[in-house]
């Protein structure tokens, strides 16, 4: 393949998986609004067995696996909008260990993310995540790596060594 033609196709790759995320001035899809509470037909002196999704501004589990890679692609390339956003994700579990300075694995230092796939399960990106319980001990208080989870998060950006990195704050699984 020409390299102005590998050029172009990457170009009009990314202004596809780009240009399916909400612009300014257009009004909000149904599955970006936070849910709204339902009301229970239990008479009120009985306790509720089932609790209900904690209310999300994006909840990429009813999007399909296009859009939901289309607006994981946008949440990465420009964060800012989703600031203070609640999140609810779908995807695979996995986790990453930090390196100390002299380039060794540090298994001290664990990242935890969310996996999610593109429709043809040929490219996929991790969105790191915190839980909100701080006495949560890696790995008993995780599921296992690779198992399928649902989490539940605010976007805040935070920076180590110089650089900044995107995560998913305040995160339960549900």
């Amino acid at each position: 393949m020409h390299p102005f033609a590998r050029c172009a196709a990457l170009l009009l790759a990314a202004a596809v998986l780009t240009g399916c995320g909400r612009q300014a001035g257009t009004p909000e899809s149904p599955a970006s609004q936070p849910a709204s509470p339902s009301v229970s037909s239990a008479p009120a002196s009985q306790p509720q067995a089932v609790s209900q999704p904690a209310p999300v501004d994006v909840d990429l589990t009813t999007l399909s696996s296009t859009m939901v890679f289309a607006e994981v692609s946008n949440l990465m390339y420009d964060p800012i909008p989703y600031l203070g956003k609640t999140v609810r994700m779908e995807g695979e579990f996995s986790v990453e260990h930090g390196y100390t300075m002299d380039g060794e694995e540090d298994l001290s230092q664990n990242f935890f993310y969310c996996v999610i796939e593109d429709a043809l399960a040929c490219c996929a990106q991790g969105l790191e995540f915190e839980l909100a319980d701080p006495s949560a001990a890696y790995p008993q208080d995780y599921p296992a790596e690779g198992s399928q989870v649902r989490v539940v998060g605010t976007v805040e950006l935070y920076e180590e060594n110089g650089f900044r990195y995107l995560h998913l704050t305040d995160a339960v699984f549900e």
